[in-house]
């Protein structure tokens, strides 16, 4: 019979804790249509990867008494929820641009529900959220969570993770790039959707007999999806740059 050491399973235990609260607060890999049974093999997966990379400092001083390994486990799964928090923040604040730009284009008007994302989008966001998605995935910023995950166990023993003044400022800051991604991401269209507001209200003065509400819908539709189309190249750099704010957002998390 294979007899495996009390702080070996432990280790084992609380490692994947940790990696499975971050694997199922993540975007794709949390959402309610990825099934349960995926995300645990996944979060088995990450751990067997990582385990062979923790160090015996993690599990050093451990205290085995029932409470002390529940306060554990709470310490854990609150700093795996931090980590896909920083995540989920950022694709929040891309789902809201498109949601945004939906509603000003004239999609708002039919709204669809997306089983993976668990709300009601309208169409444009949909397409949005997946192009996002997959230029996320083809920069392989996905890499910067399985490398925070590896980073966390030498930095930060079991039980050791504290909510501490640098921890709250970090949240914070990465609940600020909602509205800031969004009014980024969005402004091209934004900006060309209120010039063309413009123009049609002075047609509609110059011309009162013009039906300027029937044409708003073609016309805004029309200038919003050419303005996305053009500014989808710079889709890529974009998200590159807000690759490198989340790994400083990670890094002030770990270091605390």
């Amino acid at each position: 019979m294979i007899q495996i050491p009390t702080t070996t399973a432990a280790t084992a235990l609380l490692s994947f804790v940790r990696i499975s609260a971050v694997m199922f607060s993540l975007p794709v890999y949390g959402d309610v249509s990825t099934p349960v049974r995926t995300r645990v093999l996944c979060s088995v997966a990450v751990t067997l990867a990582l385990f062979t990379m923790i160090p015996a400092s993690y599990s050093a001083n451990l205290d085995f008494s029932i409470m002390g390994l529940g306060l554990v486990v709470l310490s854990e799964l609150l700093l795996g929820l931090s980590i896909g928090f920083v995540a989920r923040m950022l694709f929040d604040g891309l789902v809201a641009a498109a949601g945004l730009l939906g509603y000003q284009m004239g999609f708002g008007t039919a709204n669809l529900f997306l089983p993976d994302a668990g709300m009601q989008m309208d169409s444009f966001t949909a397409l949005h959220r997946m192009l996002m998605f997959l230029i996320f995935f083809s920069l392989n910023l996905h890499h910067l969570f399985f490398a925070a995950m590896a980073r966390s166990f030498t930095l930060i023993s079991a039980g050791e993770f504290v909510v501490s003044s640098k921890f709250a400022e970090a949240i914070i800051m990465q609940s600020e790039i909602i509205f800031v991604t969004a009014l980024q991401v969005g402004a091209p269209v934004l900006v060309s959707l209120l010039f063309s507001t413009a123009a049609l209200g002075l047609m509609a003065r110059a011309v009162p007999q013009l039906n300027v509400f029937s044409l708003s819908f073609p016309i805004g539709f029309a200038t919003g999806l050419l303005i996305y189309i053009a500014t989808l190249p710079f889709f890529p750099a974009t998200l590159d740059r807000y690759g490198s704010q989340l790994q400083d957002t990670l890094n002030q998390i770990l270091l605390r």
